[in-house]
């Protein structure tokens, strides 16, 4: 049996309205998920982490930024998560390109910042993309006989738009981010994010695990003492 306050449910109240709600409001979800404590170590443990990073952040698609922020042939921006880092790059035959964010001569960081580019180089030794991945020059070639062009192209991650947004995903067998979305684009069909715009932006940086940050906004147990009103 589910575990609630007593008093109406909230599918009681839409039941007293005069006029029906959309039928998603009527969707629900409720699985027992049990009350056992979690052990402190899902919070603190390097362990733990690495193993989140290799099996969820890595296999997740997740947003990176708003298409806006790459809206012009050359635009582009940095998405770091964990120890990785990709470069999300608007190419000249418009399309999005999410290379990783490291040369392939020594691993040095390409990109620290958005900016238009005419094209990727490294501010190391000079190694140089094009928008589309192709290399395209190496200082003093004569040097590496061995290289050949077609096999240093940027690896890529995946990247995929939705509602104005930049989702991309690390993992290169991941499922569409149509399929991935599930339900998603349909619950937001009556208020359509790609006709919105980035008014402000505002960043918090919290010292936490980040469980601990989403817990906070996703559970409600706490709107009654935090915010009575």
């Amino acid at each position: 049996m589910t575990k609630r306050c007593p008093g109406p449910s909230y599918q009681d109240v839409l039941d007293r309205d005069a006029v029906a709600p959309p039928p998603l409001l009527r969707e629900t979800a409720a699985e027992p998920l049990g009350d056992a404590d979690l052990p402190i170590d899902v919070y603190l443990s390097a362990d733990q982490h690495r193993r989140e990073v290799e099996h969820l952040w890595r296999r997740v698609w997740q947003i990176a930024g708003r298409v806006e922020d790459v809206a012009e042939p050359g635009d582009s921006f940095v998405y770091d998560l964990a120890d990785d880092s990709l470069l999300v790059v608007r190419t000249k035959k418009g399309e999005l390109r999410a290379y990783h964010n490291a040369c392939l001569h020594r691993g040095t960081r390409l990109r620290d910042d958005a900016a238009r580019l005419e094209r990727i180089r490294c501010p190391f030794h000079g190694f140089t993309w094009s928008l589309e991945g192709e290399l395209c020059d190496v200082p003093c070639r004569w040097d590496f006989p061995q290289l050949e062009d077609a096999r240093f192209r940027l690896p890529e991650a995946k990247v995929a738009t939705w509602g104005g947004f930049v989702f991309v995903n690390f993992d290169p067998d991941c499922r569409p981010l149509e399929e991935y979305l599930e339900a998603l684009p349909e619950h937001f069909r009556r208020w359509p994010l790609e006709e919105r715009w980035i008014a402000a932006r505002v960043e918090r940086r919290i010292p936490c695990n980040w469980k601990v940050a989403v817990e906070a906004f996703i559970e409600t147990y706490h709107i009654v003492g935090v915010h009575p009103a």
